[in-house]
């Protein structure tokens, strides 16, 4: 009698598992995307740097400047 009732809850368990497997896949995937990005922005961040530290050389007044202009940005 009550068999249809094992069967259901056996479905719905399952059910449960994979939406629930589902979902943590889709956190997964967006933790790493978040690392991807930062990780890209950091690449980009750290080659804009050296370029302009390679143009900029040891004159402590151009170097002066150079804060200068990049503290208003």
């Amino acid at each position: 009698m009550f068999r249809w009732i094992k069967r259901a809850a056996v479905w719905v368990t399952g059910a449960a598992a994979i939406i629930f497997a589902a979902w943590m896949a889709g956190r997964r995937d967006q933790r790493q995307q978040a690392a991807v990005k930062t990780a890209e922005s950091y690449i980009k961040t750290r080659k804009e740097i050296d370029d302009v530290e390679d143009h900029i050389g040891d004159d402590p007044a151009v170097l002066r400047n150079w804060l200068r202009e990049r503290g208003k940005q």
